[in-house]
Formats: structure tokens, C-alpha cells, sequence
């Protein structure tokens, strides 16, 4: 097998209590053209020092210094500054097994795919050993004759022909990215997009078989990452900027119509998971008067993408659909009237329990 050089871009933003655990899954890989970049989005703690620790015992690795602008940013400034043929992007906390490089850069090569998909555990640490919350595995059969953008739209669904529409867990050539300009266009919820993007230009996606990607839920007060962290009404907005991006790139590519049910199904799910819903109802916790309008505020200015679409979707989500319609219709009269709903459906008629694929 030939060995193309491979750019892994990691954004680092107050990150040393993790740092080397993602710099040991690193500098330890099986596969042996690595250019390891650390784009330092203006880190305040000891991350920058550790870097370049660890960049004077490791000649691969490369460091560029940024003020802090946002994790898309960072990993828009690591592709404008790569060299490597193909680019992989690790978060700071997260690692990724071995022979991960490996085994992505054989399909690569074997296959000419500009694309090449990876399966994932979501863990977080108990007593210093990994603690597994959830795991994902592509069948790459499945994937032979599939429609790319299809997959990406059936995730939250439990079919086989599913994408993980994250932007880590995958190889991409980099002329792919460069050809089509393909770039995060935002601070928060930028993988998404960027995705879809991706999987939409591709003429070549594979998935192969294991989980190689490590996800690090980080669970202690204050140090919540951005997709676990509680609700916050910028963050909701910018989830809704996000998923109207994708809409209207499927409209400026001429497909909306061929995609426009299965993108409004992944869409429905994304605002009971993404947009407070969930934050704010089902722990079951106090909400505040402004937390919920705010919530309530964000869900009628969005309400015109709010569909229908549930077929297939975990029951988690699509049970909720119609408990969203129905808050949206009571919110006209009052928000409070709304709020009460939806907190009165998670305390006596919801029984079940968030998906594992949440």
C-alpha cells in the first residue's frame, strides 16, 4: 500500500487535563506519514505549553497559534494550512484506536474514495478507566450502492444505511475540500454543513468496519462541551442557522424536492434534540421564565421548517413531533400555557428514555 500523507487537524482550547491522552493516540498511530496539526484557538491554560512539549520530542507535529474564534475556525485555518493528500479532524479531548489511520487510509487507497467513514464509542472516564456509553459500527456493505446524501439524512434513524454526520470519524481527500471550497461556516453546529457538503460533491464514500473513534463526554460542572452543555439561547440559534444552511444548499444545488421529505424528518428530530427541548424538559429540573421563552420564542420564529416528517426516526424523537405541534399551537395563546405542556408531557406521559444514539 502506498502512503499518502495524512493532516490530522486538532483544534485546542483549554484542553491540558486531556491533551496527552490525544497526543499519545497520535504520535502512536500504525500508519507512518502523519502530519499531526494543533491549531491553539487562544488557549488561557497550560495547553500550548504541553504542545510544545510534545512537538519537540515529535517532529510531525505542527502548532499554529490563533485568538479564540470558535472551533470551526480553528479546523478552517488547519485545511487552509495542511499539506497532507487527506485530512482527519480529532477534537482536543477525544483519541482515536492504534490502527485508525491505518485500516481509513487502505480503504482510501484500495478504493480511490474521497470519503472514507469510521465507527465510534461515546465514553467518559469513571475512576480513570473508559467507561462506554454508547458505540456505533458501520456495516460497510450497506454503503456499496447507497445514496450518500440519503444516509446522512437517516441519521436518528435505526437503518443500516446511516451516516454519522459528524465531522470527525472520517477521512477526506483534501482536494475534495479544496475543489468545492468545502469550509465550516460557523462557530457552533459547523459539522453538520460541512458534511453535507461533503458527502453532496463526493464521488467516491466508504465505511468501514469497527469502532475506532473515541468521543469524550466530559460531564463535570462548568467544563460541559458544546453539544452537551445546558440550554442557551444563542447556541439554539445558532443549531436553527445551521440545519437553514442546509436546507438552502440543497435548494442553490437544485435537489430540494428529491430530499425535502427525509431533510425535514432529520430536522424535526434535530429540534427536539438540539434546539432546548430536551435540555429544558426532560430532566425534569426548574426552568426559568426566560430560559423557556426564550425557547418558545426560537421555536415559533423557526416554525415554518417544523413539519410532520417522522417516519423511521427512533420513537424517542418522533413520538415528540406532534407534542412539538402541539406547544407550538399553545404558545400562541401563551407561552406559559406551552411551557406547561411540554413539562407536564416529560413528567406524566413520556416513560421512555432518551436513545443511546442521542
Amino acid at each position: 500500500m502506498s502512503s499518502p500523507l495524512v493532516t490530522v487537524i486538532i483544534p485546542v482550547y483549554n484542553l491540558a487535563p486531556y491533551l496527552g491522552n490525544t497526543i499519545a493516540s497520535l504520535v502512536g498511530q500504525t500508519y507512518p506519514n502523519t502530519e499531526l496539526l494543533f491549531i491553539d484557538d487562544g488557549s488561557t491554560d497550560q495547553s500550548l505549553n504541553l504542545l510544545e512539549a510534545a512537538a519537540e520530542k515529535h517532529a510531525n507535529i505542527r502548532i499554529i497559534q490563533q485568538e479564540n474564534a470558535g472551533q470551526g475556525v480553528a479546523r478552517n485555518k488547519g485545511i487552509e494550512k495542511a499539506t497532507g493528500e487527506y485530512i482527519t479532524f480529532v477534537d482536543g479531548d477525544d483519541w482515536i484506536e492504534p490502527e485508525t489511520l491505518e485500516r481509513a487510509m487502505d480503504a482510501a487507497v484500495k478504493e480511490n474514495a474521497e470519503i472514507v467513514c469510521f465507527g465510534y464509542r461515546i465514553v467518559k472516564k469513571r475512576d480513570e478507566k473508559p467507561e462506554v456509553l454508547y458505540q456505533f459500527e458501520y456495516d460497510p456493505s450497506a454503503f456499496i450502492n447507497a445514496d450518500p446524501i440519503s444516509c446522512f439524512l437517516a441519521e436518528n434513524t435505526p437503518g443500516k444505511e446511516v451516516l454519522n454526520t459528524a465531522t470527525w470519524g472520517k477521512v477526506y481527500k483534501r482536494s475534495l475540500l479544496e475543489a468545492h471550497n468545502i469550509r465550516f461556516r460557523q462557530r457552533v453546529f459547523e459539522d453538520s454543513p460541512f458534511m453535507l457538503e461533503a458527502v453532496f460533491h463526493t464521488k467516491k464514500l466508504v465505511c468501514i468496519s469497527g469502532c475506532l473513534y473515541n468521543y469524550f463526554l466530559r460531564s463535570n460542572e462548568g467544563e460541559a462541551s458544546t453539544m452537551s452543555s445546558g440550554f442557551r439561547e444563542d447556541k439554539a440559534a445558532l443549531f436553527y442557522q445551521a440545519d437553514q444552511q442546509m436546507k438552502l444548499f440543497l435548494i442553490s444545488k437544485g435537489v430540494w424536492a428529491k430530499y425535502k421529505n427525509d431533510f425535514m424528518r432529520y430536522h424535526n428530530a434535530r429540534v427536539i434534540i438540539y434546539s432546548g427541548y430536551f435540555e429544558l424538559y426532560r430532566n425534569g429540573g426548574a426552568v426559568s421564565k426566560e430560559a423557556y421563552r426564550a425557547f418558545i420564542k426560537l421555536l415559533q420564529k423557526n416554525s415554518r421548517d417544523l413539519g410532520w416528517e417522522k417516519a423511521s426516526l427512533y420513537d424517542t424523537y418522533g413520538k415528540r413531533i406532534p407534542v412539538l405541534h402541539v406547544g407550538l399551537f399553545l404558545s400562541r395563546i401563551s407561552p406559559w400555557l406551552a411551557h406547561r405542556y411540554f413539562s407536564t408531557y416529560e413528567k406524566k406521559w413520556a416513560f421512555d428514555k432518551p436513545s443511546s444514539a442521542d
